[in-house]
């Protein structure tokens, strides 16, 4: 377990691969600052986002308009992080630089999917075995899956969804959704509570592509970049896994 009084947020931050380098671009910590202000807030549906912040469970990295590559190095870092006691609970945060050219919800979509294909064809050990329509696929990096939320400024309706200036995309591995002391997944209640806290939060009803992970109908994709109404995906995921 991490002591955040002893791990403060910086020393949590990654840059080029290496663990504790303090930001000092204005962007960078104005997105920190706006992130953590959101998830204060007592209502904000997530508690288990509140929780990981308030216990140092979260690795954060930056990731700059003109050497997106970078985001690749941290990204690697993060999943050898994961393999050790200290940070095995771990999710990482990303911050994108904001774009003045990312003014509609479409850009932000296509700019998600952009940077998630840009890391899975830069995979040393990338999952090839399903695809986006398989109800048990889940982004993977380097042999970790990972359910994707992303985060924008053009989340107008789904507050909860609008996490400060630019795009966030926050990193969740599969493996915390399963309770350790019973090896099983989390209970439904526990989700079901968090939707009700949406519905409170968001001022409109859960989106209806949400699901749980490994149901026939489900399909994580769809819940990775929500639209910022109700309307259903209809079209196919964005995201292409390399041929073997």
């Amino acid at each position: 377990m991490i002591n955040p009084e002893v791990s403060p947020w910086i020393s949590r931050a990654l840059h080029h691969g290496v663990l504790g380098i303090t930001p000092k671009e204005s962007w960078k910590l104005q997105a920190y600052e706006s992130y953590r202000t959101k998830l204060q807030a007592a209502n904000f549906p997530c508690f288990f986002g509140q929780a990981g912040e308030i216990r140092g469970e979260m690795i954060y990295t930056f990731i700059s308009q003109h050497l997106p590559q970078q985001f690749v190095r941290d990204m690697q870092e993060f999943v050898t992080l994961l393999n050790t006691a200290e940070y095995e609970r771990c999710s990482l945060v990303a911050f994108c630089e904001p774009d003045p050219k990312i003014t509609t919800h479409i850009a932000f979509v296509d700019r998600f999917w952009e940077l998630l294909q840009m890391l899975h064809e830069h995979d040393r050990h990338p999952a090839l075995e399903r695809t986006p329509n398989d109800p048990l696929w889940e982004f993977s990096f380097e042999g970790c899956e990972m359910f994707v939320v992303g985060s924008s400024p053009t989340y107008i309706q789904r507050r909860s969804r609008n996490l400060g200036p630019g795009i966030v995309l926050i990193f969740q591995p599969r493996r915390l959704f399963i309770d350790p002391a019973t090896s099983q997944p989390i209970a439904a209640e526990v989700r079901h509570r968090i939707h009700r806290r949406m519905l409170s939060y968001d001022e409109m009803s859960v989106h209806p592509d949400i699901g749980f992970y490994g149901q026939p109908t489900n399909r994580e994709w769809k819940q990775y970049a929500l639209p910022d109404d109700n309307s259903p995906e209809t079209g196919s995921c964005p995201f292409h896994t390399r041929r073997p």
